[in-house]
């Protein structure tokens, strides 16, 4: 009996190796072809092992045939419409789950003959061609967060991989081959997908009739009563039954045309989404019109199947096609569709929903954003607390808070936090830890957009949802992907969890220092300063603004972010340690993408503000040279956003810095690239769009930012001086040191000034360096003319011009004077930027009054209708340029050197009250509204009389 047992399996084997070659010869030379199609199907439908055994005798290259066959005209089938249906079923049906057959089928090029079949005038003929290119889409796609596969089975349900030695299916450890549709290919299955959605409506309850109606995936399900015929078929290849049902007559009968059509619409969109997956797809599908075709089937389809695919390919387009986004919006029934299916029961359909509904509501012309908001972000947060849609939630997550404060408080009171950290701290990419079969398979499931991506399912195993292709279908057959595509794809899609997970918890920590807290303690900072290294841009772009978020917060700095950047700060949130982290966003500023450079580059802006030894650990590596580059005009792969934070940063690098520091940017940066940069004005550029406008202007205001920082004295800041994001900090310093007036001087010669041969030679000496000043030639692009520019454009648009040239003998209107706030701003920083200036020495001050049309406009703006935030810098300008200065010499002609400073007072008090400045600091005194101007002018009254040698000062102010 034993004997006998073998022996009819080896028959058995060897009948199932012998019947392929009987019917493929049958189908080569037989009178029926269309009746050896059908027995090829009815062998292969169902059986991997079957499958197996044509592959290996040329099925593939002889139904190819026969399909091309059809497709000439005066061809030798004699019902070509008959053959083409039949020849695109076992074509579908040995695509799906074999890559070999896929591999086969790219190479013979079987798509052109398939997409030819969508242009027949027979219904049955376009739905067969278009349900083998959705098969066969979507076995050479990503597959959609519709099936997270299990790489390991544990199912004793499972079939053995192979049933005899000779059909087993040839594996191979490249990925399957792409199968991509070109221009023409897309046209025509969108063509189906807008003739066919447009009979979609009024379907009812029709959702069960015809194939794909048991599910809500993108492939189709299986009917019953075609499930039934077919025995022996599997549940992961359904999708097969249905058209072998209509092939052999029992579906027709209930299948009417209507019916067909919203069939074909589904199966269409499912032929989209799978296409979306890719990029350049994407671009293809949304020049020939898809977006409008699911945008109808999602409106008017109530299939859920329909429904669903048409929902895929629409969160994969919308973020890409602003068009399509404002489509959606003109149509009222685009909410209520979306707000149905944020309440569907399937995860998977809700992930969706929320993606389409955090693109839209970023929309300008969205009516609804705040609602659809507040409906959404309790779904995702909600499915982030869930461990099986964990992975796919940050991405949407961060695209709906990203913009919005209170919908970031309400995440991060729901310990959004620490789930995103916990996720991160999970990622074997970030911990250095080779990856488990759980970790990779949950990162191989793709996220929403940016990107999607997951490891390749395998097709013999029965689905463990029976109802709905929506459900999360774990695979568990034991049949492993090839190594290699399941790492490409694991890793792509881990890097789309890591990059979600980054850009959340940037948004959230943005703006709030609980949250920035709760991060820091979570201890996942190191796994931070790995992704700024991580192959991925988006991880990279995204790392760098996380980073950026965090060192807004000086308790962020000091606990654990300065070490990372090689400081001494304590390591409680742990950081990275080793100074990883300045070394890292230096490297950065030279990535090949923009956003990377941008987002590193506003990183480093924050981390140098307040530290020097921050400021040290950029400058040792070579910070300063690669963001002074990033600065340079005209060049298009410098946009002005990246130029913006390029030079914040060289502005907040000389934010109270040492004279090295300053020196070194001085001789980094020539001043003819700071003189352009101010002269970039956006009204100067008519066809500036209106995005750049505001960055321009920002160029302008942190290149007078850096003027005025790096003009701080070596004692401490200047009156009001700051860096970028610093508040006004500091007072005036009337004294001046022999370093102060050295540096000054350097500014001075830094910005135009060119020294006779004479001086060149002294220029170590503080007394020669001042006369050098003195007694020097300042070009017109000089620092002064800078200042005088900017302080008369402000004058201008008050309307003071005339009142400054009468010397102030009118009197001033009481009404306040309203002017622009980014004029204010430029104004404000050169007026402190000349009272820094006016703490040096004699030299200095001779300077800025020799430069009779600064003083003019300083003057001009002593009154009590002008801004505190112009009056201000203005009198103290006053304050410093009537103090005396403290020479450098300690020689014996020290007494004659203040004799001379003290005329140079004198004249220096006399030259402000030709111009008017005593009456005008008299009224300032009285009438300004701020307190702090009266009481600063009521100084600078007192010292400008006592000056100019009047003993009626003190009477005269009281």
């Amino acid at each position: 009996m034993t004997g006998g047992g073998s022996g009819s399996q080896e028959v058995a084997a060897v009948r199932m190796v012998a019947r392929p070659r009987e019917l493929l010869k049958e189908l080569r030379e037989g009178p029926d072809t269309v009746k050896a199609l059908k027995a090829i199907k009815n062998q292969v439908i169902g059986s991997k092992a079957k499958k197996a055994a044509f592959i290996s005798e040329g099925a593939v290259q002889q139904v190819v045939e026969v399909l091309k066959d059809c497709s000439k005209r005066g061809g030798s089938a004699v019902r070509p419409e008959l053959v083409q249906q039949q020849a695109a079923v076992v074509i579908g049906s040995l695509a799906y789950g074999t890559p070999a057959a896929l591999r086969e089928l790219a190479a013979h090029g079987v798509v052109p003959y398939l997409v030819e079949m969508l242009h027949s005038s027979d219904e049955a003929v376009v739905e067969a061609g278009l349900r083998a290119i959705k098969l066969i889409m979507h076995q050479s796609t990503p597959p959609s967060i519709f099936a997270t596969p299990e790489p390991v089975c544990s199912s004793s349900a499972c079939p053995p991989t192979t049933t005899a030695p000779t059909a087993a299916i040839p594996t191979s450890a490249a990925p399957c081959e792409a199968v991509r549709l070109d221009a023409a290919a897309m046209a025509a299955v969108v063509r189906c997908l807008r003739s066919s959605a447009a009979s979609t409506g009024g379907s009812g309850g029709d959702i069960a009739s015809g194939a794909g109606g048991t599910g809500l995936g993108p492939s189709d399900g299986g009917s019953g009563e075609a499930a039934a015929a077919m025995e022996g078929a599997k549940q992961a290849e359904a999708a097969d039954a249905p058209a072998a049902a209509v092939m052999h007559g029992t579906a027709p009968q209930g299948l009417c045309g209507s019916q067909r059509r919203r069939q074909m619409a589904a199966m269409a969109a499912a032929v989209v989404a799978c296409c979306c997956r890719r990029e350049e797809e994407r671009c293809v599908a949304i020049a020939a019109g898809a977006p409008g075709g699911l945008l109808q089937l999602l409106l008017e389809s109530e299939r859920p199947d329909a429904q669903v695919s048409a929902l895929e390919g629409l969160s994969l387009m919308l973020p890409h096609h602003p068009p399509a986004c404002e489509a959606a919006l003109a149509c009222p029934g685009v909410y209520g569709r979306l707000l149905t299916l944020l309440r569907d029961s399937e995860p998977a359909v809700r992930l969706l929903a929320a993606g389409c509904i955090a693109t839209l509501s970023r929309v300008p012309g969205c009516t609804q954003s705040e609602a659809m908001q507040r409906a959404a972000l309790p779904v995702l947060l909600r499915l982030l607390a869930q461990p099986a849609t964990r992975p796919h939630v940050p991405a949407v997550l961060a695209t709906l808070i990203e913009t919005s404060e209170p919908l970031q408080k309400a995440a991060a009171d729901a310990d959004t936090v620490k789930l995103l950290a916990g996720l991160l701290a999970s990622d074997p990419a970030t911990t250095g830890a080779a990856p488990t079969a759980a970790t990779a398979a949950a990162a191989a499931s793709p996220s929403l957009p940016p990107s999607t991506a997951v490891a390749p399912v395998c097709p013999s195993c029965p689905s463990s949802s029976s109802t709905g292709a929506a459900a999360a279908a774990t695979a568990a057959c034991g049949h492993r992907p090839s190594p290699a595509s399941f790492s490409a794809a694991a890793a792509v899609g881990a890097s789309c969890v890591r990059e979600g997970c980054l850009r959340a918890l940037g948004s959230l920590c943005l703006n709030r220092d609980d949250s920035r807290k709760q991060l820091l303690e979570a201890k996942v900072l190191r796994h931070v300063v790995r992704c700024l290294a991580d192959p991925s841009e988006g991880v990279r772009a995204a790392a760098a603004q996380l980073v950026r978020a965090l060192s807004r917060c000086v308790r962020s700095l000091r606990g654990g972010l300065l070490e990372a950047a090689g400081g001494s700060g304590a390591a409680a949130g742990g950081g990275g340690g080793s100074g990883e982290l300045a070394p890292l966003l230096v490297g950065l500023l030279e990535d090949r993408s923009v956003e990377v450079r941008s987002a590193a580059a506003a990183a480093l802006c924050n981390l140098v503000l307040d530290f020097s030894s921050a400021k040290a650990s950029v400058l040792a590596a070579g910070g300063l040279p690669r963001l002074v580059a990033l600065t340079a005009p005209h060049r298009p792969d410098i946009p002005p956003r990246l130029r913006l934070h390029a030079l914040w940063a060289l502005a907040n690098l000389t934010f109270r810095a040492d004279a090295g520091v300053r020196a070194a940017v001085m001789q980094s940066l020539p001043f003819s690239r700071l003189r352009q940069l101010l002269s970039e004005s956006p009204s100067a550029a008519a066809a500036t769009a209106a995005a750049n406008e505001e960055e321009e202007s920002g160029l302008s205001e942190q290149a007078m930012v850096l003027l005025r920082n790096l003009c701080m004295g070596s004692s401490g800041v200047g009156p009001g001086a700051g860096g970028g994001s610093a508040p006004s900090r500091g007072g005036h310093f009337h004294a001046s040191s022999s370093s102060t007036c050295t540096g000054l001087a350097a500014v001075l010669e830094w910005s135009g000034y060119r020294s006779s041969p004479r001086g060149t030679q002294a220029l170590q000496q503080q007394q020669a360096v001042q006369q050098e000043v003195a007694e020097g030639e300042w070009e017109g692009e000089g620092l002064l003319a800078v200042l005088r520019e900017q302080v008369e454009a402000a004058v201008r648009e008050a309307g003071l011009q005339g009142a400054a040239a009468e010397g102030g003998s009118s009197a001033p209107s009481p009404a306040p004077i309203a002017l622009p706030p980014r004029l204010v701003q430029l104004a404000a920083h050169a007026l402190f930027c000349t009272a820094n200036l006016l703490t040096g020495g004699a030299a200095t001050k001779h300077a800025v009054a020799a430069c009779d049309g600064l003083l003019r406009a300083v003057v001009a703006l002593l009154r009590p209708q002008v801004p505190e935030q112009l009056a201000l810098p203005a009198v103290w300008c006053a304050i410093n340029f009537t103090w005396p200065a403290v020479g450098g010499s300690n020689s014996s002609s020290a007494g004659g050197a203040a004799a001379a400073e003290t005329e140079a007072v004198q004249a220096r008090c006399r030259t402000l009250q030709v111009l008017g400045a005593a009456d005008l600091l008299a009224e300032l005194h009285r009438c300004h509204p701020s307190r702090d101007v009266q009481e600063r002018a009521r100084t600078a009254l007192e010292q400008l009389r006592k000056g100019a040698g009047g003993a009626e000062a003190a009477d005269a102010v009281n």
